[in-house]
């Protein structure tokens, strides 16, 4: 009856999808993690976890409190949802910010999430140091955790529970604990917030932007800056204090992600204090702007 059943089925140009047989099919090319607790996560994640597994020779994944501690090339990475599997694939196999330099300097990482793109960079022989903005106190947290696995030879040297923005203030942001990368003042306008009506609301604090910036950059020794921005929304605000406050003139390269209001405005800021651009679409919702400065 059965093979009847096929036949009709695929006369009429369709096809029955045997779920048992996909399920096994995924689990056969995960046997090797198939002791974590929550192995049903890793075979959400399949094509990230084998990514990173085909890529690097060392790559293990161990059950850790609530999550799994993620291990390649000497790092220590504490994951706990897809979207974390997620970012380690676009930042160590996509390699969203690989930007390559023979000059020493320094990184100011905008949305620092739960580590991955400072740890990333920690990596880089011409950093000399990181300095850190995740607004979040859940995400500040496990990156805290995760810059104290590395600390061996993570760069950051200072890690602020803030955000930065336009002006010092306090805001209210929606979070989703599995969903951490979409908070921010972007708020409802993230894909992943937009049907969820079980959102926390969380008190930040959002500083200066270019007060921020222009303290670091005051005490360097001619060291080149290096900003990574991937802030939910704020990066317009940024982009526009920094260049109106003069501090945009004294930055050498941004790596920069936006969301929801297009790249154009962005474009102009940093045209206009001197910087080329390579501006990517990723999406109609999102972008990157790889922005630096070329010496004569």
């Amino acid at each position: 009856m059965k093979k009847i059943l096929y036949k009709i089925v695929n006369k009429l140009g369709y096809s029955i999808e045997n779920k048992s047989k996909r399920k096994f099919a995924q689990e056969k090319s995960l046997e090797k993690f198939n002791h974590l607790k929550n192995f049903n996560l890793i075979i959400q994640a399949k094509n990230y976890v084998l990514n990173l597994d085909r890529e690097y020779k060392n790559f293990t994944i161990n059950n850790s409190n609530d999550g799994f501690q993620v291990s390649f090339m000497d790092l220590k990475i504490y994951v706990e949802t897809l979207e974390e599997f997620n970012i380690l694939n676009e930042v160590f196999i996509k390699k969203d910010y690989n930007f390559l330099s023979n000059k020493k300097s320094i990184l100011i990482d905008i949305g620092a999430n739960i580590g991955i793109s400072s740890l990333f960079f920690s990596k880089q022989d011409y950093i000399k140091e990181i300095y850190a903005y995740e607004p979040i106190e859940v995400t500040y947290k496990q990156a805290q955790y995760n810059f104290l696995l590395n600390k061996d030879f993570n760069k950051v040297k200072t890690f602020k529970n803030v955000g930065l923005g336009d002006s010092n203030r306090e805001e209210l942001f929606l979070f989703n604990k599995k969903n951490k990368g979409n908070t921010g003042i972007r708020g409802k306008l993230s894909p992943s917030n937009a049907e969820n009506n079980n959102l926390d609301k969380v008190k930040v604090q959002i500083c200066d932007a270019s007060e921020e910036l222009n303290s670091i950059i005051e005490k360097l020794n001619g060291e080149k800056v290096i900003v990574k921005m991937d802030c939910e929304g704020a990066e317009y605000e940024i982009i526009e204090n920094l260049q109106n406050s003069g501090v945009l003139t004294k930055i050498d390269t941004i790596l920069l992600e936006w969301h929801d209001k297009g790249s154009n405005t962005i474009e102009k800021h940093l045209l206009d204090s001197g910087f080329q651009c390579l501006s990517l679409n990723l999406g109609p919702i999102s972008g990157m702007i790889y922005a630096n400065k070329f010496v004569d």
